[in-house]
């Protein structure tokens, strides 16, 4: 029997979504024992200890998205997602470490509710860290050793100075083999991507896909995207390209781990990542490139400008105009709903949208009224039905349809109080 998560009260969500931390506290404590029975479920007997760590990830995850909640039943079926999520991100976790470790067990205790709010509120108000200021004392410290080393060296005999300079030498020689080696691999790649030999795999508009590439990745294909995968993929690097939107799932019990990280590369940034789940989103009209972490680290580097950003689990980065910015709340979600099947506008313009539904849904569809075009439009919308896509944003748009050659949609706007077609 599959464990539903109860609905809880609507007036405590309303609160929940407003960033009421009283109203989480209560609806933790309220969905606590569901949340630890649905791991369970999911974790299976082996792994039900972990249950409380599945609980605690999915309502901090649903924290997160607080604002996204407009009642009880998509707040709970946020919940049941992610319980869902957090659960099989648990199980490749023991997969890899029972693969490395043998038949070594980790057992963890399940909290009380108290310890498990406690917890999760710990977490929520801890500070953060100021990762600007702990690399500029890295640098000052640097620049500390380096002038104490000169000193120390200049007071020694003239001819340890000359043996001192002789090793600057070597090490600015070397160091510069190093950079024209690794210019000569990226010229390398340039060129394999571009060869006859890359193989292109592709979704169209409508269509989203999975499949596994040769070093046991797993992608899953959003759609209108290409996945370009140079011939020495898996033997002698592990780097792909991709032009549109995808989930990479990597294998670090692989044994192509061995020969390099695995990478893609996105417009001007090659993200790298070991034994991770992360999605990028990379179409031109965008004007960026966005990316977001669900489980361990990658690390985002412009070829162009060396710019370099790291995201962990649960974070998600926007990278144009030279500069990554944090995603979060409905931004986030505008960029990477399709992973959990729907899309979201905010307040985008409608000539950005009907090219969007025309993606998603395969549809024959253009706006035809440029009166309107720049009328902004919020909604969500699942992946589904193309027939609720169009009617959803013939209501949030105030539009009327009309069907032109080939049995296009024609969209254009509706007079006030004139009923749609």
């Amino acid at each position: 029997m599959t464990a539903v998560l109860p609905t809880p009260d609507a007036g405590l969500v309303a609160r929940f979504a407003a960033g009421d931390e009283n109203a989480l506290e209560a609806l933790y404590r309220e969905e606590y024992d569901s949340l630890l029975a649905a791991a369970a479920e999911r974790l299976g007997h082996e792994l039900a200890h972990y249950r409380g760590r599945v609980a605690h990830k999915a309502m901090l995850e649903g924290w997160h998205a607080h604002e996204r909640f407009q009642n009880p039943v998509a707040f709970s079926a946020f919940l049941e997602e992610a319980v869902r999520q957090e659960a099989d991100i648990q199980k490749r976790k023991h997969a890899a470490l029972h693969h490395r470790e043998g038949q070594t067990k980790h057992h963890v205790s399940v909290p009380s509710v108290d310890d498990a709010v406690k917890s999760l509120m710990d977490e929520l108000h801890a500070p953060e860290t100021d990762h600007a200021q702990a690399a500029e004392e890295a640098r000052a410290l640097k620049r500390a050793h380096a002038k104490e080393h000169v000193e120390r060296v200049a007071s020694k005999p003239r001819w340890l100075l000359y043996t001192a300079i002789a090793l600057v030498v070597m090490i600015t020689i070397a160091a510069g083999q190093r950079l024209m080696e690794k210019a000569s691999v990226e010229s390398a790649l340039d060129k394999a991507l571009k060869g006859e030999t890359a193989q292109t795999l592709t979704s169209g508009r409508g269509q989203r896909g999975a499949l596994s590439l040769r070093d046991e990745t797993r992608v899953r294909l959003g759609s209108d995207t290409r996945l370009i995968i140079p011939p020495s993929f898996a033997t002698s690097q592990r780097t792909v390209q991709l032009e549109g939107t995808a989930t990479f799932t990597v294998d670090p019990t692989s044994s192509a781990a061995a020969v390099a990280p695995f990478a893609v590369r996105a417009g001007s940034l090659t993200i790298t990542a070991t034994g991770t789940v992360f999605t990028v989103r990379n179409f031109a009209e965008d004007g960026a490139v966005t990316f977001e972490v669900t489980e361990g680290t990658v690390e985002a580097r412009d070829r162009e400008t060396g710019v370099v950003q790291t995201a962990t689990a649960g974070q998600a980065m926007r990278y144009a105009g030279g500069a990554f910015t944090p995603l979060d709340g409905i931004a986030r979600d505008v960029a990477m709903a399709w992973t959990r099947d729907s899309i979201v506008f905010d307040q985008a313009p409608l000539k950005a949208v009907v090219p969007e539904l025309v993606r998603w849904f395969a549809m024959s569809a253009k706006l035809v009224d440029d009166a309107v075009g720049d009328r902004p439009v919020s909604m969500r919308i699942a992946l589904s039905s193309s027939g609720e896509a169009t009617k959803a944003l013939t209501e949030a748009a105030n539009l009327s349809i009309s069907f032109g050659k080939d049995d296009r949609i024609e969209f254009s706007g509706a007079p006030a109080g004139v009923p749609k077609k």
